[in-house]
């Protein structure tokens, strides 16, 4: 081959491995110019709650007030309430230990069976007839009444079979009990009033007052207000009654009366400050987005009837997101990884609800190397 053909050969290859390689380049940055990721986040909405106190001022009052405080009602409620109560103290005098048993004769001939008769239960515990049988043959007497020849709790047995000692071994046989119920440990006295029944009979009436003022608050328009929350001092509750612990009596009478107070405002004025007092307990990265004043709890904390004035304690509970422009995710984290990576890393975020994940070209399953080609979106 002639010198200057091998040359324009050699040429040739040359200026057709260059154009191959020139193209392979082109290919290259078009492809990671369009290779990228958008990953949707919907935020998770958390829950948080709050507390503070309001101070209700009645319109009629005059005290000068700092700090939180709404116009609202402050009144006084009287309310009484009275019952009979049943006394359940005992002075004991003795104790014993009863049941009853049915008495069965197989043999062709009557058993008599006389007052104290001794029964022997079959762990070995002794009792007494408390009153004469006949026991007919062939036959049974059901419901015969039986106590313990020794009275104490551990004599009070479950459902067990008897014998009965005093008869010879072959009549013991034929002869013989069988009880189906717990037997009883029963206390003889006269009836008293305990320490205990009194301090039962003024919880009864503790109640009996709230819910008399709770009736009282519901049947009654406070002049428009929309909330009413009425609180009861426990300890200004006077008591009174003729009776005292010892007295030896079936049952006494007391009463109980207290002025209560019931404080009324209206909800909106309250929820305008619960935004605020929300809004301040909330992380630097977190935003208010949404609560329901008709879920919010309300408590009577103190109060002065006289000076018509009541704090109110209010429970708030609310939902918070993360705020616009707050950086859940750092595209850093998230480049080479594979689908599944990503996955796994995106659900292990508590800020995180729910998200979606867009490739482009939508073959490709691995996050981009170029963090400008990673795009995270959050939206509400």
């Amino acid at each position: 081959m002639p010198k200057q053909a091998r040359s324009i050969s050699i040429y040739r290859k040359i200026a057709i491995t260059f154009i191959v390689l020139t193209l392979l380049l082109a290919a290259v940055v078009v492809y990671f110019s369009i290779v990228s990721v958008k990953i949707v986040i919907i935020p998770n909405k958390e829950r948080t709650s709050t507390s503070f106190i309001v101070t209700i001022k009645d319109g009629a009052s005059r005290e000068e007030l700092k700090g939180l405080a709404i116009t609202g009602l402050v009144r006084q409620v009287a309310v009484e309430a009275e019952s009979n109560f049943f006394a359940t103290g005992k002075e004991v005098k003795d104790v014993e230990v009863t049941g009853k048993i049915t008495i069965y004769n197989t043999s062709r001939t009557e058993q008599p069976l006389i007052k104290t008769t001794r029964l022997l239960s079959s762990d070995g515990k002794l009792f007494r007839l408390k009153d004469t049988v006949r026991v007919p043959a062939g036959g049974q007497v059901d419901n015969v009444e039986v106590s313990a020849d020794q009275a104490g709790q551990e004599m009070t047995i479950e459902p067990t079979k008897f014998t009965i000692p005093g008869l010879n071994t072959i009549r013991q046989e034929s002869i013989h009990g069988e009880s189906f119920e717990k037997f009883q440990y029963v206390e003889k006295g006269e009836t008293l009033i305990s320490n205990e029944d009194l301090n039962k009979a003024k919880e009864n009436l503790k109640q009996r007052l709230k819910d008399r003022l709770a009736e009282t608050v519901k049947n009654n328009n406070y002049q428009g207000y929309d909330n009413v929350v009425q609180k009861i001092d426990e300890n200004a509750v006077k008591f009174e009654t003729g009776a005292k612990a010892g007295d030896k009596v079936n049952e006494f009478k007391m009463s109980a009366k207290v002025d209560a107070a019931v404080v009324a405002f209206k909800t909106e004025d309250v929820s305008e400050t619960a935004k605020l007092k929300v809004g301040e307990s909330l992380p630097d990265d977190k935003q208010l987005e949404s609560f329901d004043s008709n879920n919010f709890e309300y408590s009577v904390d103190k109060y002065s009837l006289d000076k018509g004035i009541a704090d109110l304690k209010v429970n708030v509970a609310a939902q918070m997101i993360l705020k616009e422009g707050t950086e859940i995710i750092k595209a850093d984290r998230l480049v080479g990884l594979s689908r599944g990576q990503l996955d796994d890393y995106l659900s292990s975020l508590r800020e995180v609800a729910g998200y979606e994940v867009k490739f482009t070209p939508n073959w490709i399953t691995k996050v981009p190397s170029l963090i400008d080609h990673v795009k995270v979106e959050v939206v509400k």
